[in-house]
């Protein structure tokens, strides 16, 4: 073992000793708090991180996306070191090219739209379970989900999507997030509330004007 790799080991159990072990186990066993790690991908595990979403505040609560708590490097100690609980697990992280936002978007509706919504914008999936929002996520992190499948997401091998499939769906999801040519996102029209146009616009118009119908009806009831 070379000595840089010994010391990112030594780094990385430092890291998790202190903030994954107590619930994940000292060897990623796991506990009645947490599940185990063991045999779990590098993607996997270097997602939970770079998204924010591990150490996690409460014990099997979907986090939100938000800022990681850790560096670059620092994640790389850690899932070296909950890697080597593993001698067989996956250690591939995917590499993401520049792809077809079109052909993304067409992956997406048919593999991904159902739970995180046609604009990427996240929904409940039932009970407490939520698709996140992928408007703050990278292109890096959206290959990862692909790939790992976290949480209740399925994970989609290769057999499924392949290389070029992901980085298609990436790019579309960048492209939804900056707008840019390619992928705009539909808008059917006025004011975008949800990009769902005249219907939400329509149902907002009904709310407010029987409520407004209501209290002059009132107001004419009582006006002596």
């Amino acid at each position: 073992m070379s000595a840089l790799l010994f010391a990112a080991l030594l780094t990385g159990k430092t890291l998790y000793m202190m903030t994954c072990a107590s619930c994940h186990g000292a060897r990623g066993q796991g506990s009645n708090v947490a599940p185990p790690l063991i045999g779990r991908s590098a993607a996997d595990i270097h997602l939970m991180l770079d998204t924010g979403r591990m150490p996690a505040s409460v014990p099997y609560v979907d986090e939100i996306h938000q800022r990681p708590r850790f560096t670059q490097p620092q994640m790389t100690a850690i899932v070296n070191y909950v890697l080597s609980f593993s001698p067989h697990a996956d250690r591939s992280l995917p590499l993401v090219m520049d792809g077809n936002a079109a052909h993304g978007r067409t992956l997406f509706a048919e593999n991904c739209a159902m739970c995180h919504g046609p604009t990427g914008n996240g929904a409940s999936v039932g009970s407490d379970d939520v698709a996140p929002s992928l408007m703050h996520a990278t292109v890096f992190q959206v290959a990862e989900a692909i790939r790992a499948g976290p949480w209740i997401m399925p994970r989609f091998g290769r057999d499924v999507l392949s290389d070029r499939d992901v980085d298609d769906i990436a790019r579309y999801v960048n492209a939804i997030q900056t707008q840019t040519d390619g992928a705009q996102q539909e808008n059917a029209g006025g004011l975008s509330l949800g990009h769902v146009g005249p219907a939400a616009e329509g149902f907002v118009a009904w709310f407010f004007g029987i409520g407004a119908l209501v209290l002059f009806v009132r107001g004419i009831g009582t006006t002596r």
